[in-house]
């Protein structure tokens, strides 16, 4: 294990040297078509190779394209043409976008207005979407303006009355979103708070889903905000 130098090459090996990553089970036309496909090519090759990781000495598991694997074992190949990856996570998860075999997520903190508008076309046109017959431009508004720079996790979405709420519409939004990490010293200070018009910190406030805030004075609504263990720890 380990031979760093076959990593990224396009290797021949054999089938039986490869373990898969995860249970897949195609439609049984589409397996049996994909072999026959492989079996009348004369040279019985995977012209779409498998992306496999290194888990010992010439022992390899299937990373993507399992769908790939799943045919070469139908058609009963001997050997198939692999690709050898780094098994880092970041690497694992862009084979695993790349042949979309997983959602992206994109970042709501930096998004576009375009991604965000796409992201959520594509979660409404899924086969009994929750977010079906949503306001998109709206959704879409409220989610590019919203102060995101506070926010733990997408929660916050569901004070935007935008119409989405907690449950299946919050939790479909978790398909295609996601936050990034704040990085270390970065968590929102005190000063902050105060440098904010009381405009601004009424509606984060509301975006939290704050009680009483809306008559309060600034250094009120800094001490309400402080409550929050995401903004005041």
């Amino acid at each position: 294990m380990g031979r760093f130098d076959d990593i990224g090459k396009l290797m021949l090996l054999p089938l039986a040297d490869i373990e898969p990553g995860q249970e897949f089970s195609p439609p049984t036309f589409m397996l049996a078509a994909a072999a026959a496909s492989l079996q009348h090519t004369p040279e019985q090759r995977n012209w779409v190779p498998i992306v496999v990781q290194e888990t010992g000495d010439y022992q390899y598991q299937v990373v993507s394209n399992h769908f790939v694997y799943a045919a070469a074992n139908a058609a009963d190949l001997d050997k198939v043409w692999c690709i050898v990856i780094d098994p880092h996570e970041d690497n694992i998860q862009q084979a695993k976008i790349l042949s979309q075999e997983i959602v992206p997520k994109v970042n709501l903190r930096s998004a576009s207005r375009e991604i965000i508008e796409a992201a959520l076309r594509y979660v409404m046109g899924q086969p009994g979407s929750p977010l079906k017959g949503i306001d998109l431009a709206k959704v879409t508004n409220h989610l590019e303006e919203a102060d995101k720079s506070y926010w733990a996790d997408l929660s916050p979405i569901s004070t935007l009355k935008c119409g989405i709420t907690k449950g299946k519409k919050l939790d479909a939004l978790k398909q295609v979103f996601s936050l990034s990490p704040l990085a270390e010293g970065s968590k929102p200070e005190r000063q902050k708070l105060e440098d904010l018009p009381t405009p601004e910190l009424k509606k984060l406030a509301k975006e939290y889903g704050l009680a009483g805030y809306s008559k309060l004075k600034k250094v009120e609504l800094i001490a309400l905000l402080k409550s929050v263990p995401e903004i005041g720890a």
